[in-house]
């Protein structure tokens, strides 16, 4: 068990008893609902469940033939002890109705999250999962990180920009791992320009565009703080796309960042 992730482990007498019965069927509904959708989009990632019983609250996320258990922190005021057999009962009516090995399922714990912690990695596996969307192959990272390097309700967004960029100078600002960039250059893009402070994310992102044969020259990403760039940029872009996060101090960036207060600046 690594801090604030683990992969589940099957147990000598652990079998598919019906426990949580309203949270499985729920499940059910839903796999049935989904399932056929996502196989005809070419879709590999996406979210199963959000919390639609208040009593089972967590998010059930499926990449691939994984699947990712998001508990999302239950308040002081419940039982420590019912909450842990509650959660129990969640991944074995998971694992049950989805037809997983126990080892293909992460669960991890979403709490507020406050200045660096939001960044800080939870394992150092560096294992690596490619996954497709419509018709991008992408790089997801299901353990080292609380966010798996793929933002599943941004889905929409990167296909409009995949359907939009035929032909057009693409910038993508606050890049990420650059999966905004791989359906922008796939759509036909005439350049990409992809800009992020993390070196780990930019070299993510490159992995990205490599998966899907977007390299060279047209391709360019750059490690730099987003508002100093922009401040010093002179060229122009026919189609920007920026997810800057709520707030961000990080001590290479040159002034703290505040998504209220700083946005109209970035526009």
């Amino acid at each position: 068990v690594q801090k604030n992730y683990h992969v589940a482990e099957s147990t000598p007498d652990s079998k598919p008893a019906m426990v949580a019965e309203d949270y499985a069927n729920r499940l059910r509904k839903n796999l049935k609902k989904f399932e056929k959708w996502a196989r005809q989009e070419g879709i590999e990632c996406y979210r199963l469940y959000d919390a639609d019983l208040p009593e089972y609250n967590v998010a059930v996320d499926r990449y691939a033939d994984w699947v990712v258990v998001q508990e999302y922190a239950p308040p002081k005021t419940i039982d420590a002890h019912k909450a842990r057999q509650r959660l129990f009962d969640i991944i074995a009516a998971t694992i049950s109705v989805l037809g997983i090995a126990p080892n293909k399922l992460v669960l991890k714990t979403r709490e507020r999250q406050k200045g660096k912690n939001q960044y800080q990695k939870l394992g150092e596996k560096g294992e690596f999962l490619e996954v497709t969307e419509y018709n991008a192959h992408l790089w997801v990272n299901l353990t080292d990180y609380l966010d798996t390097g793929l933002f599943l309700d941004h889905r929409i967004a990167r296909r409009m920009l995949g359907q939009m960029s035929k032909g057009k100078d693409f910038l993508n600002l606050f890049s990420y791992t650059g999966s905004a960039t791989v359906h922008a250059g796939l759509g036909g893009a005439r350049s990409t320009t992809t800009v992020d402070m993390s070196r780990t994310y930019l070299e993510w992102a490159e992995r990205n565009l490599r998966l899907n044969g977007l390299t060279g020259r047209a391709h360019r990403l750059i490690q730099a703080d987003c508002l100093a760039w922009l401040r010093e940029a002179n060229e122009q872009f026919d189609l920007i796309f920026i997810d800057p996060p709520t707030f961000s101090n990080s001590k290479r960036m040159e002034d703290a960042f505040d998504v209220q207060r700083d946005h109209l600046a970035l526009m």
